[in-house]
């Protein structure tokens, strides 16, 4: 799976496939391209993720426990050959008592129309 890497001050992101935003304001689903989501805070926690998606993530979570490693979202969205579905990894950027960042990983299906 091809993974975009873009940086952004808001997570104001709309889906390419549908126009409309992926999430809510509540961070719940809005377009049914979305196939599953990863924040690096808990990568091995993702959210709303596709039923396509669950035993190979599965499957990856026990290969990396084996190796005695964590989740690699990366690598195991690397892995994935899906056609026309891509990984937006997006890392947003600003200021607190210093600055802070966070990063997350949405997968959307490219092929999916807006209806």
């Amino acid at each position: 799976m091809q993974i975009i890497e873009l940086e952004r001050d808001d997570w104001n992101f709309f889906c390419p496939a549908t126009g409309r935003p992926v999430f809510t304001e509540d961070g719940e689903p809005n377009t049914p391209a979305l196939r599953g989501s990863w924040c690096h805070e808990v990568p091995e926690e993702p959210m709303h993720l596709a039923d396509e998606l669950k035993p190979l993530w599965q499957a990856h979570l026990e290969e990396q426990e084996a190796a005695d490693e964590g989740a690699d979202v990366v690598r195991f969205l690397q892995s994935v050959e899906r056609p026309n579905w891509v990984a937006f990894e997006i890392t947003t950027c600003g200021m607190a008592c210093g600055p802070v960042w966070s990063t997350a990983w949405t997968v959307l299906d490219l092929s999916t129309t807006n209806s």
